[in-house]
This record gives structure tokens, C-alpha cells and sequence, in this order.
């Protein structure tokens, strides 16, 4: 049985570049909003006992020098107190895999 050994060398800026285009931004949008979409599902409101709103989560997908990157944000005061509460970011970020 023989084994042959391929070297590759990847292009820092061709990988720059790729981490960067619209393919992988429109990707991360997509799983970002997936993941934002099953917070809201949980329905967990805030303002008051009972809550009278429900936890506004906002998608921020930019570009960075290198990558871009997407941010799922519980977009309230209290959104901290939120995710330490009930883990809701954490158990929803299945969600973001679950994208084909």
C-alpha cells in the first residue's frame, strides 16, 4: 500500500478574503436569525412580574479586518440577568447548526 503526502498552502489573504464575502456573511445571517428565532420562541417577557414585553433580540451581522461575524443580542437591560436566569442564548445556539 503506498501513502502520498500532499502538502497544501493556503493564501492568507485568499482565505481573508473568503472568511469576508457575502456567501459566509448571508450564511452567518442566516444562522444568527435561526438562533434569534428560537429565543423568541421561548417567550420570555421582561418589565414587570409578569413581564409586559417580550425580550427584544437583535441580529448584527458586520465585517471585521479578518472575518465577519454575527452577534445574537438580547437588546434590553436586563438581558444579562436574562441569560444567567434561564441560559437562553447557550441552549438556543443549536439552532445555528441546525441550518443547511
Amino acid at each position: 500500500m503506498t501513502i502520498r503526502v500532499t502538502r497544501v498552502r493556503l493564501s492568507r489573504p485568499g482565505m481573508r478574503e473568503l472568511l469576508r464575502s457575502k456567501g459566509v456573511q448571508a450564511d452567518l445571517t442566516r444562522r444568527a436569525l435561526a438562533v434569534a428565532d428560537q429565543v423568541e420562541a421561548a417567550g420570555i417577557r421582561v418589565e414587570g412580574k409578569p413581564g409586559r414585553i417580550p425580550l427584544p433580540v437583535t441580529v448584527d451581522v458586520s465585517v471585521g479586518p479578518e472575518r465577519a461575524r454575527a452577534r445574537v443580542i438580547l437588546d434590553h437591560p436586563s438581558g444579562t440577568a436574562v441569560e444567567a436566569k434561564h441560559g437562553i442564548l447557550t441552549s438556543s445556539i443549536d439552532a445555528a447548526r441546525e441550518i443547511i
